[in-house]
């Protein structure tokens, strides 16, 4: 699976990000660890292995 994600300088900032590797890796660590299902699983458990490409737009 690949997920491509757009962000503007503006998004980073209103996260609180400083550079593409910071939102990078927090968004890794929700798609790994926060996403939770209903029986209580999170992202590593159920989802298949993912390519991240972030782009600055």
């Amino acid at each position: 699976m690949k997920i491509k994600v757009e962000v503007t300088d503006s998004e980073l900032e209103s996260m609180s990000c400083d550079s593409l590797e910071e939102f990078e890796e927090q968004l890794r660590h929700q798609l790994d660890n926060g996403v939770v299902t209903d029986d209580g699983g999170v992202g590593a458990d159920w989802m298949s292995k993912y390519q991240l490409e972030i782009f600055k737009v």
